[in-house]
């Protein structure tokens, strides 16, 4: 299966908190303007917001960013390349404006409808546009310290300029017109000036991926994302740093726009992605009779209409058919023992060196299932997961499932017979241990698999459904024949939901599981974190608020919406 394009909207606003640094002056206000008009072109990132000012205190006077900064998560990524970077540049901008970048200063600069334009990635070069009103900006901390900078004109208005020697980072400010400029170079504020004054030059409202991204996406949300793929994605920084690492699915958009929209305890993050290729077809069908399979209590449950035959066996050999530990990688601490010469001995004389030696052909079990699926694609599938815990609390089990839907019926002979083909050769040498046994459940009959590997199937026309778990098995069978009817124009090309509160401790336990295999059964050393139960445990810790998160996909060829729901708990 794919993987998504996931951008959060807790990214959204640390990227805000991260990139925006300092700011300066005012005169009287105009009225109100597009922030991205005022942009100068080349923007590879734009962030909007309606008010910034109360975004900013929203998230720091949160729960989750007091739980962040307290946690393990926060304590490792201190400790990386990425924040030392930032750290870096933070600094170098603190020489060059004479005043820490801090968030007291920051508060002091958040101003109501503003925006962000980054142009370079590896030197965060950027531009930050805010309206303020005249009195704020006047007792800011940078407005006090005007003496130090240079002073430069550009369109009848003043604006600052400082540059730090050692690290060649400048910072610059003005304003004008209600609106206060802060940016990296010396040229983005004179631009953005020329902006204001209608001096006619291009913006980067008027570059043409910029206008026609926001125009699909429509009215913007509290705080809005447009990203200009086009030239981030060949970008070393993007590709070092991009945390879903899917660089090659990320190709094929041109550009991204996401909005946030906040209604009470449940926030939307809506995302428009436009396709380089606009005559790409749009995929057929959709996925919400097949997404209403997933039973209640499931973690989690994907869904994705036309799915790729490799993709579904690939899905359905890691998560069903070789269910079994994976042997963990060497870690070689000391020096190989060097190699014993072999010269061979004269029972050799007589074998050939000029060809390659006979290998013997191994055959593939899974190429009857790989027929399977190819004579008759699926036309959707669903997955989804459980967890639980053993009767002693010690361990915990993961069950999952599959469902395909066919454009015909299934033949449940060949399915069995391709199973049993593909799981055979690691079971058993006559047949022993691969037979399918009929058994009863509450919402109807089944087959199971007589040996080691938990495996239940059921065929029943164009569905085929397999599962670890017998009573996950059962939930979808009682679903079976109310499924969801089709939507039609609106349909889905792909749904996802996750429910991470009710199952955080499951999660936490098996984390800590995964840390006490991966260290041998040590203890752990110097006090680090350690990866799944510290690290990343800890993140999931500071959003524990988090209820659930819900994903719908409609994919139209050349662009892509999606939605992505979070609720908290109220």
């Amino acid at each position: 299966m794919k993987p998504r394009v996931w951008v959060t909207a807790g990214g959204l606003l640390a990227g805000c908190c991260a990139l925006f640094a300092l700011a300066a002056l005012d005169r009287q206000p105009a009225p109100a303007s597009d922030p991205a008009s005022l942009l100068p072109q080349g923007a590879l990132v734009a962030i909007e917001a309606g008010d910034f000012r109360a975004l900013l205190h929203d998230w720091n006077s949160s729960e989750e960013k007091q739980a962040w900064i307290r946690g393990a998560n926060y304590e490792s990524f201190s400790r990386s390349r990425l924040f030392e970077r930032l750290s870096q540049a933070q600094d170098e901008f603190s020489a060059a404006a004479s005043i820490a970048p801090d968030l007291a200063f920051l508060q002091s600069v958040a101003g109501k409808q503003s925006c962000l334009g980054v142009y370079d990635i590896g030197k965060l070069e950027f531009v930050y546009i805010t309206r303020m009103d005249t009195a704020a900006i006047e007792n800011s901390p940078l407005w006090m310290l005007r003496d130090k900078f240079e002073r430069r004109s550009e369109a009848g208005s003043d604006f600052y300029v400082r540059k730090d020697s050692s690290s060649s980072r400048t910072a610059a400010f003005a304003a004008r017109d209600g609106w206060l400029i802060l940016a990296t170079r010396e040229d983005l504020v004179a631009d953005a000036l020329d902006q204001m004054a209608g001096n006619g030059k291009e913006n980067l409202a008027s570059e043409a991926w910029y206008a026609e991204a926001v125009k699909q996406a429509g009215s913007p949300g509290e705080l809005r994302m447009v990203l200009n793929l086009t030239k981030i994605v060949p970008s070393p920084y993007f590709r070092s740093y991009w945390v879903q690492r899917n660089i090659t699915e990320m190709k094929q958009y041109s550009s991204v726009v996401s909005d946030l929209k906040r209604e009470g305890a449940v926030y939307r993050e809506e995302r428009v992605l436009l396709r380089r290729d606009s005559n790409t077809a749009a995929p057929q069908g959709d996925v919400r009779s097949i997404a209403s399979l997933a039973p209640d209590g499931v973690a989690l449950s994907l869904a994705q209409v036309a799915p790729d035959s490799e993709g579904i066996l690939q899905a359905l050999r890691e998560n069903l058919l070789e269910r079994r530990p994976q042997a963990g990688a060497v870690t070689q601490t000391t020096a190989p023992a060097a190699a014993s010469e072999n010269a061979g001995d004269a029972s050799q004389l007589d074998t050939p060196i000029d060809q390659a030696p006979a290998v013997a052909a191994q055959a593939d079990p899974f190429q009857s299932l790989r027929a399977l699926l190819a004579a008759s694609p699926p036309v959707a599938m669903m997955q989804c997961y459980t967890s639980g815990s053993a009767s002693n609390d010690v361990f915990v089990s993961l069950g999952a499932a599959a469902v395909l839907e066919a454009q015909s019926a299934w033949d449940s002979q060949a399915v069995q017979n391709a199973l049993t083909a593909a799981l055979a050769p690691k079971l058993t040498a006559g047949a022993l241990g691969a037979r399918w046994t009929r058994r009863t459940g509450a919402s109807g009959d089944y087959l199971a698999l007589d040996g080691a590997v938990d495996l239940f199937l059921k065929v029943d026309g164009k569905w085929l459904l397999l599962s670890s778990d017998p009573r996950l098995l059962d939930g979808m069978l009682a679903r079976l024949h109310n499924a969801a009817p089709s939507a039609g124009a609106d349909a889905a090309t792909y749904m996802a939901a996750y429910y991470p509160a009710r199952e955080r401790s499951r999660y936490q336990q098996l984390m800590h599981q995964l840390d006490h295999a991966a260290s041998g059964g040590e203890n752990g050393n110097s006090g680090s974190p350690t990866f799944f139960a510290g690290n990343i445990g800890s993140l999931s810790q500071a959003f524990s608020s988090l209820d659930s998160e819900q994903m719908d996909e409609r994919d139209g060829g050349s662009l892509v919406r999606q939605t992505v729901t979070y609720r908290w708990k109220q």
